[in-house]
C-alpha cells in the first residue's frame, strides 16, 4: 500500500555569493612569529618545529605569496623573514588577510512545520495544494498533517543559519552576500513522503527521529484517514539578547561629553571612515542635514557608503514627521552627485528610541558608538553622552542590534544580511585581554541593570536623564532610594518635565525623595539630553532610555540600546566632568547653580 504523507512548509530561494578561500593554519601563524624579528633558515625552523621539510616549504611559499614573508639571500645561504607587511599585522595583533575567490548561486531549502527541520529543496518532493487535490481525486491515499501550537522560526538570524548551513560547504567557505532582491517565500506547498508498505521514501538522509515518528504514526492511521492534527514540536524563537560582557581595555576618552564634543566626534568618526557608516537616529530633521552633510560628503568622495535609519514612532504625527524629513533628505541625496549612489536613507521606521553610530577603518577595525544624541537631527547644544567602542566583539553587538532593527524583512532586507555577516566576522577576531569590561545593554536589561546596581552601590549612585515623567519612580528614584539606604549619595539629574507631570508635581516629588535621601535635582540654563547612570568610581552605563520618563518595552527590547562599562575610575571622571557643567550635582551644592557653558 502506497501512503503520501503531506507536510506543511515554508519555502525560501535567494542568489547568495560565497567567498572561498583557506584559511590559515596554526603553524603557518607559528613560523610567521618565529621570523618576525629574525630571518631564519628553512633547517632552522624545521628543527624548532620538529616538522617534516615539506611542509614548513609549503607554509613559508604561502606566507610569501601573500606578502608576508620575504627570502634574504646571503653568502650563507638563504633565510627568511617577515616583510614590513607581516611585521605590523604580528605586532597589532590583527588577523591575517584573508584573500578568496567570491562565487555566485542560487540556493533553496524548506522548512517544515511540524518539527522545524529544513532541507535543500532538491532533496525533497513539493506539492501545492491544487496538485495534492488532483493526486486525490485519482484515489491517492494521502494524509495531510495540520500543525498547531506554533511554528518554526522565520527571523533573519534563522533563515540566514539554515542559509549558511546549506549554501557553504566546510570551513573553507562563507556567505559574503545574499541578494535580497532575488529573495523568495512561499508557504502554501507541502513536502511530501511516500511509504510503500510502511517503508518511507523521499526523506532525506539528514530527518531526525521526531519527523521520522511522525511520517510513521500518519502511515499508522486507518485507511481512508485524511488529517492528522500534530502539535508543533520544534526550536523556538530564541530570546533576543546580546552576548555576556567582553574583556578589553577600554580608554576612558572614549566617552564623549556635552554639545559640540557630539559633532566633534561625529566628524571624526566619518573622517576614518574607509568604507561604511551605517547610522540610527531616532529624529530626522532636513535642515541639520543638510549642515552635516560637507563631512558625510567628504566619506562619499573617499568610497564611503552610508545608510541612514531612523526610529520615530511615537505617534502617528511624529512618524509622518520624521517620514516627510526622510523623503526631503531622499531628495538631496537625489539631487547631489557625491551623495548619489553612497548614501542610502531608509523610509521606514524601526520603531526604535536607540541612537547608534557604526564605522569601519583602515587600520584599526570597526568603530561602534552607544549614545543619547540623534545625530541626524541635534543641533547640539545639549548635554550628550556617548561611549565609543573599538573591541571587536563588542563593536560586533552594536552590529547585531542593527540588524535587528532592520531584519523585520527577512532576507529581503540586505542591510540586515551585510550586518548579520559583519557580526560573525567580527566574532572571529580574537577576544580581548584588557582588565576591563563592556556589556551592551538592551530592553529590560536596562531594568535588571538598575536594580544590581543600585542595591551593590558603596560609594555613589547618579542617574542622569533628559526628562522626568510619570515613570519616574520606578524608574530612577525607587532604585536611588535603595542606594541611598545603605548611607550611598543617590542623585537623579534631569532637565524638562514631560507628559502629565508639571514642574508643581516635580518639586513636589523632589521633597519625597529628599526624604528618603535621594536629590532630585533639575539643571537650569544648560540642558542634559545625556542618558547615563554611574555607579560608584568604576561602573557606569550610558544609554538612549530616558531612565525617569519612559521604560523599556518587553515586546521590543532593541527600542532603547545602552551600553555598560566598568572601568577603574570611569565614573567618577565622568562625573567630576560632568560637576563642571552642572555644579549643582555635586553632593552638599545649591541646585540653583550652573557653569555658563558645557
Amino acid at each position: 500500500m502506497t501512503v503520501l504523507i503531506a507536510i506543511p512548509i515554508f519555502r525560501v530561494g535567494c542568489k547568495v555569493e560565497i567567498d572561498r578561500g583557506r584559511s590559515w593554519s596554526v603553524v603557518e601563524e607559528a613560523l610567521l612569529w618565529a621570523v618576525a624579528r629574525q630571518g631564519r633558515t628553512i633547517a632552522w625552523l624545521k628543527e624548532q618545529a620538529d616538522l617534516p621539510h615539506q611542509i614548513v616549504v609549503g607554509a613559508l611559499a604561502r606566507l610569501m605569496q601573500f606578502r608576508l614573508v620575504e627570502a634574504l639571500v646571503s653568502e650563507n645561504g638563504a633565510s627568511f623573514k617577515a616583510s614590513a607587511y607581516g611585521l605590523r599585522i604580528v605586532t597589532g595583533g590583527d588577523a591575517l588577510p584573508y584573500f578568496p575567490k567570491r562565487f555566485s548561486k542560487r540556493v533553496g531549502f524548506v522548512i517544515e512545520w511540524a518539527t522545524g527541520e529544513f532541507f535543500p529543496t532538491s532533496q525533497i518532493t513539493l506539492m501545492s495544494p491544487y496538485k495534492l487535490d488532483q493526486e486525490r481525486r485519482g484515489g491517492a491515499e494521502i494524509r495531510q498533517l495540520n500543525v498547531s501550537g506554533g511554528l518554526p522560526p522565520m527571523s533573519h538570524s534563522a533563515n540566514l543559519n539554515r542559509l549558511a548551513d546549506i549554501a557553504t560547504r566546510g570551513w573553507d567557505e562563507r556567505i559574503a552576500l545574499v541578494d535580497g532582491r532575488t529573495a523568495t517565500l512561499h508557504d502554501n506547498e507541502f513536502m511530501i513522503v511516500k511509504v510503500i508498505d510502511g517503508a518511507p521514501r523521499g526523506l532525506p538522509d539528514t530527518t531526525g527521529p521526531k519527523l521520522k515518528a511522525l511520517v510513521d504514526e500518519a502511515c499508522a492511521l486507518p485507511t481512508g484517514t485524511k488529517t492528522m492534527s500534530v502539535s508543533y514540536a520544534g526550536p523556538r524563537e530564541e530570546d533576543e539578547a546580546l552576548a555576556d560582557e567582553h574583556p578589553c581595555s577600554f580608554d576612558h576618552s572614549d566617552i564623549i561629553i556635552g554639545g559640540s564634543q557630539q559633532r566633534e566626534c561625529f566628524e571624526g568618526i566619518l573622517q576614518r571612515a574607509h568604507r561604511r557608516v551605517v547610522i540610527h537616529s531616532t529624529f530626522l530633521d532636513a535642515k541639520r542635514f543638510e549642515v552635516m552633510s560637507e563631512p558625510i560628503r567628504a566619506a562619499c568622495v573617499r568610497g564611503v557608503r552610508f545608510d541612514f535609519l531612523w526610529g520615530a514612532e511615537r505617534d502617528d504625527d511624529t512618524e509622518q514627521k520624521n517620514y516627510r524629513a526622510a523623503l526631503t533628505i531622499a531628495k538631496m541625496i537625489r539631487n547631489d552627485r557625491d551623495l548619489r549612489g553612497r548614501c542610502t536613507i531608509h523610509l521606514r521606521s524601526t520603531g526604535s528610541h536607540a541612537k547608534l553610530i557604526l564605522a569601519d577603518t583602515l587600520h584599526d577595525g570597526w568603530i561602534g558608538g552607544v549614545s543619547s544624541c540623534n545625530w541626524l537631527s541635534s543641533p547640539f547644544q545639549s548635554v550628550e553622552l556617548t561611549a565609543l567602542l573599538r573591541d571587536q566583539h563588542a563593536v560586533a553587538d552594536v552590529a547585531e542590534a542593527l540588524r535587528h532593527l532592520v531584519g523585520r524583512r527577512g532576507l529581503y532586507d540586505d542591510l540586515a544580511t551585510e550586518m548579520a555577516i559583519t557580526a560573525i566576522d567580527l566574532r572571529r577576531m580574537p577576544s580581548g585581554k584588557g582588565i576591563d569590561r563592556v556589556r551592551v545593554l538592551i530592553g529590560e536589561e536596562h531594568d535588571r541593570f538598575m536594580r544590581v546596581a543600585s542595591g551593590a552601590a558603596k560609594r555613589r549612585f547618579v542617574v542622569g536623564s533628559n526628562r522626568l515623567g510619570t515613570t519616574a519612580r520606578p524608574g530612577a528614584l525607587i532604585q536611588g532610594e535603595v542606594a541611598a539606604s545603605a548611607h550611598v549619595p543617590a542623585t537623579v539629574l534631569y532637565s524638562t518635565t514631560t507628559g502629565p507631570v508639571k514642574n508643581r508635581h516635580a518639586r513636589a516629588l523632589a521633597e519625597q525623595s529628599a526624604e528618603a535621601g535621594v536629590r532630585l535635582v533639575r539643571t537650569k540654563k544648560i540642558p542634559l539630553h545625556g542618558k547615563f547612570v554611574a555607579v560608584d568610581d568604576d561602573e557606569i552605563a550610558v544609554t538612549s532610555l530616558n531612565w525617569a520618563s519612559a521604560s523599556a518595552d518587553p515586546d521590543f527590547p532593541w527600542g532603547e540600546i545602552g551600553v555598560q562599562i566598568r572601568s577603574e575610575g570611569i565614573a567618577a571622571a565622568v562625573c567630576n566632568q560632568l560637576e563642571g557643567i552642572f555644579p549643582m550635582l555635586k553632593e552638599g551644592a545649591s541646585a540653583s547653580t550652573e557653569a555658563v557653558s558645557d
